[in-house]
């Protein structure tokens, strides 16, 4: 350790070379005797007539109060000991008003949630440790809270001193000294390990009086403020925390099942400012999935096939964006304005991280506003050249159907766009000022504004009172029987789309879905002759029976969408509900 020094600074101790440290030098080492692991911990914690019964972090917690509080001066480890901090600037030790600031922040509830844990592993103690070792006035949950600060914030995993990692939890270890250099990204360090000692490495030249530091590895603000106490300005490896949750949703089930088909485990993703994690939108396809989506997807499962969640069509992109932006939004107006500069060093590091928080849902929100925008051109420019990218379960006659890649490339959504422009040159300045998503809810969604189009069956239906969601099932029996409708097309394609309550080979299926069925047969019978006899030229019965009905019902149930009122500025605020049918 003669190449270092450690000088206290502004922030704390810092370590120092005295001299030029070269690459490949080592310039600090202990011997492994000095290391404190789980036989070190068991051996100062046992008694003539009890075993220690903890592992993990609870064993070295123990371990650490002990030396502390009980045998302090007389131990072997008192120098160590002596030299480790009394209070740390982790959020556990934060003031009511210095948590405030992490108030809306995923902190805030990983601060409740460790403390929690300690208090299960502080109870688990309590039971595993003679109080004959650790009398109960020193065992407390406060000193249980700052050991467990210590094992955070300088342990190190077992597996450097071994070489594999330990068993039962016990994966930390302590090595005094090695534990004071403080974090920088990116440091080139190497860890030396022979039988008799463990130390450092210089990965790069260290020049003299410089601060010496490590690398804790590829750590967030969150990581390094919960664990250790403070953030990197700027740090790129910063990220938000989003967890999602679909344990309520009445097919969870089949949902989870879906998940891990497409290797998807977890819940948690960490967003960053560069882009979105890489399962975070595959899972959300799979939470926005209709039931009709879960049944044939699971359908393909069962044939052996993967499922294929960037193959669902503009529908679940625009759904799964929508989801994500509203999410996010939420979690933005959650945090509340801070009122003045903290003067603490706490509440300025928590500061920073929140500031780091705004800014990657900001820049995230602002990268999923241009993503929905090109998905929106790309829906019109698909509707106008009679293109679309429905799912294949819906074609069945072998008609190629274009799809939307899991990874949606942007170069293709911008070629996308410009092409869609340059088909507008020839309009007039109104028309190539609207909004991608105003043109796609008057072009290509299937609202009750499309009525208009079909001044027939708004003149009939504008006579008689009918709930919006039956009217349009009426709107797409009536597309499919007139050509000069634009969404013409597009209903053909779905001729022979069965929603599955029409799987008649499928009892299960047809047995859940019978309630539905009787439903929509009972709407229809209320209906029919009787708009027929009044509107015969509008409602002609060939065109109008009980199996168009209900599988009209099936795509109006399916190919459902809503857009956000942001995305077009609506008046009222209310979202725009209708059909996108490619």
């Amino acid at each position: 350790m003669s190449r270092i020094i450690v000088r206290e600074t502004e922030h704390g101790n810092g370590v120092y070379a005295r001299d030029e440290i070269g690459e490949g030098t080592q310039y600090a080492q202990i011997p492994m005797r000095l290391v404190v692991n789980a036989r070190v911990c068991r051996e100062a914690l046992r008694t003539d007539t009890q075993e220690v019964e903890l592992t993990g972090r609870p064993l070295l917690c123990a371990f650490l109060i002990q030396q502390r509080f009980v045998t302090s001066e007389s131990s072997f480890w008192h120098p160590y000991i002596s030299i480790l901090p009394h209070e740390f600037h982790t959020p556990l030790f934060f003031t009511s008003q210095e948590l405030d600031l992490l108030r809306g922040t995923p902190m805030e509830h990983a601060v409740e949630d460790r403390r929690q844990l300690l208090r299960k592993e502080h109870a688990a103690t309590l039971r595993g440790v003679s109080d004959v070792v650790i009398p109960r006035s020193e065992l407390t949950f406060e000193n249980y809270v700052w050991a467990a600060a210590v094992v955070s914030s300088r342990a190190f995993t077992e597996s450097l001193v071994s070489g594999t990692a330990g068993s039962d939890g016990e994966t930390s270890v302590l090595l005094p000294l090695l534990d004071m250099m403080n974090h920088r990204p990116l440091t080139r360090v190497s860890w030396i390990t022979n039988d008799a000692t463990i130390g450092f490495q210089a990965g790069a030249v260290i020049e003299a009086q410089s601060e010496v530091v490590n690398n804790y590895g590829a750590k967030s603000n969150e990581e390094l403020l919960l664990g250790y106490g403070f953030c990197i300005p700027g740090n790129p490896l910063s990220c938000y925390h989003i967890k999602l949750n679909y344990s309520r949703d009445p097919q969870a089930a089949d949902r989870q099942m879906i998940l891990e088909q497409a290797h998807i485990a977890s819940c948690d993703h960490y967003i960053r400012a560069d882009g979105l994690p890489r399962d975070l939108l595959p899972m959300l396809r799979v939470m926005v999935m209709t039931e009709t989506d879960v049944y044939y997807v699971k359908q393909a499962m069962a044939r052996g096939e993967e499922p294929k969640l960037g193959q669902l069509g503009l529908r679940i992109e625009l759904r799964a964006r929508f989801l994500l932006v509203f999410l996010l939004r939420k979690k933005l107006d959650a945090l509340p304005q801070i009122e003045c500069v903290p003067s603490t060093e706490n509440g300025r590091q928590a500061v920073l991280y929140r500031k780091e928080i705004e800014s990657i849902l900001r820049s995230t929100l602002s990268d999923l506003d241009k993503s929905e925008s090109r998905l929106l051109a790309c829906a019109s420019k698909l509707f106008a050249d009679d293109l679309h990218s429905l799912p294949r379960y819906v074609c069945d006659n072998g008609q190629q159907v274009d799809t939307i890649d899991e990874q949606l490339n942007t170069s293709a959504e911008d070629r996308l766009v410009a092409e869609s422009s340059d088909d507008q040159q020839s309009r007039s300045k109104k028309s190539r000022t609207v909004l991608p998503a105003q043109q796609f809810v008057d072009d290509v969604l299937v609202t009750e504004e499309s009525f208009a189009h079909d001044a027939d069956f708004l003149a009939a239906v504008e006579q008689v009172d009918i709930d919006e969601d039956v009217l349009l099932v009426l709107f797409i029996l009536r597309i499919r029987m007139c050509s000069a409708l634009p969404w013409h097309t597009a209903v053909q394609r779905l001729e022979s789309f069965k929603h599955p309550m029409l799987v008649y080979d499928d009892p299960d299926t047809a047995e859940a879905y019978g309630e539905m069925m009787m439903e929509m047969g009972e709407v229809h019978d209320s209906l029919f002759p009787l708009l027929t006899e009044h509107f015969p030229d509008v409602f002609p019965p060939e065109n109008f029976t009980p199996e168009l009905f209900l599988w009209a019902a099936g795509v109006t149930e399916s190919f459902r969408l809503e857009v956000p009122a942001r995305c077009v500025d609506a008046a009222d605020g209310c979202d725009v509900e209708g059909l996108l049918l490619l």
